[in-house]
């Protein structure tokens, strides 16, 4: 990768997190969430497996929240989970943002959400060695 390259997955990087740990996030099970956690500030982390999606979101509705981010896996489950999370968000009057998923899984290379850290670690680190 160029520096250049890296440059923009940097500053893009930056402003994913900076999104994240204020946002409302809806992850899909709890090694997800303990993956992220540490990366929230203000933000909050709701799980939407094992029938939990409804509940998700209606919590979100009742945070006042405008929108969320969806950051499923990206696999099969993931990516269905993702599309009924926006469709129930939707019902709720919530905007869901699936677009920084598929930016911090670009970046990252990530597909498990509950490899964030190590993936987001790795990141810094080839940005650093620049």
């Amino acid at each position: 990768m160029t520096h250049s390259e890296l440059q923009a997955q940097e500053k893009e990087l930056k402003k994913i997190m900076e999104k994240l740990e204020s946002s409302v996030v809806l992850i899909e099970g709890k090694k997800d969430q303990q993956a992220l956690e540490p990366y929230m500030k203000n933000g909050v982390v709701l799980q939407i497996s094992s029938g939990r999606l409804r509940k998700a979101c209606e919590s979100a509705g009742r945070m006042g929240v405008c929108e969320a981010v969806v950051l499923t896996d990206r696999d099969k489950t993931g990516e269905e989970l993702a599309k009924m999370a926006k469709g129930e968000l939707e019902s709720c009057g919530i905007r869901a943002d699936l677009e920084t998923r598929k930016k911090l899984m670009a970046i990252l290379r990530l597909t498990f959400v509950e490899n964030f850290g190590k993936k987001y670690l790795e990141k810094i680190k080839e940005i650093e060695e620049d």
